[in-house]
């Protein structure tokens, strides 16, 4: 059984009515398994997508990859619950289905874990990295370790899950890696902020940081003099900037000396 919290949950079907009779939820709950299934080969070719060109946009490529994943999770957890909520008329079918779903989990699982390794094994050798390569790593780094608590789950006891989750431990560090080689982008608000890894970031500190948001300190008026006085002479002007006005008699008495 799957008891594992999924990170997110994209928009689900209704919820089954309590008039629905067995065959009903029978084929909602089989068209669910068809989804999962169609979702595990679309990520396997968005992991691979990924892999083709990690230096260019690979990044982007990758998150397309784990979105999907995500998703998947998500819909695996949604079936779970209408499998605990059907009848007793689908006693007979409560196992299988309950079975083929525990097999498309445990392929997505470890399809995630190859793909991302394959990737950032790759990624963490680019040289030129992006700008927000830190924030967009911090991402996929929380749903890595989400991910990693999955194999948790007794499903992936044994030697196997050992190696997944050995090979999972192994992927959040080379993210780490690729964290720590690019700075964080400043911030720009006025409150703090917390970075991909949890830590305050300060905003950064510029002439109305004392102001409240949407007023800006204008201009000071200039002093005036004091009675009596007489008012203060111009700038001088700077030669090498000074505008001149120029006619089409000067051009013409040039011509002629």
């Amino acid at each position: 059984m799957i008891r594992s919290n999924p990170p997110r949950r994209p928009a689900a079907p209704p919820a089954p009515s309590p008039g629905r009779n067995a065959a009903q939820r029978q084929r909602e709950i089989a068209t669910l398994l068809m989804r999962l299934d169609a979702m595990l080969k679309q990520s396997a070719e968005l992991a691979q997508t990924a892999r083709e060109r990690v230096s260019v946009g690979g990044l982007a490529r990758y998150r397309r990859f784990s979105r999907r994943v995500r998703d998947f999770f998500a819909l695996a957890a949604l079936t779970q619950e209408r499998l605990d909520a059907a009848p007793e008329e689908m006693e007979d079918l409560i196992d299988p289905m309950t079975t083929a779903l525990e097999r498309l989990h445990a392929r997505m699982v470890v399809q995630f874990v190859e793909g991302s390794a394959g990737f950032f094994s790759s990624f963490a050798r680019v040289k030129a990295l992006p700008i927000g390569t830190h924030e967009m790593c911090g991402v996929e780094l929380r749903g890595v370790l989400e991910i990693r608590k999955f194999l948790d789950d007794p499903l992936y006891e044994g030697e196997r899950g050992q190696v997944l989750r050995a090979e999972t431990d192994r992927i959040a560090a080379l993210i780490r890696r690729v964290m720590d080689r690019i700075p964080p982008l400043p911030d720009f608000g006025d409150e703090p902020s917390i970075g991909p890894r949890g830590t305050l970031n300060s905003p950064l500190k510029g002439p109305n940081a004392h102001l409240p948001p949407g007023r800006a300190a204008g201009r000071p008026a200039p002093a005036r003099p004091a009675a009596g006085m007489p008012p203060p002479a111009p700038p001088a002007s700077n030669p090498s900037t000074e505008v001149r006005s120029l006619s089409l008699d000067q051009f013409e008495d040039d011509g002629d000396e």
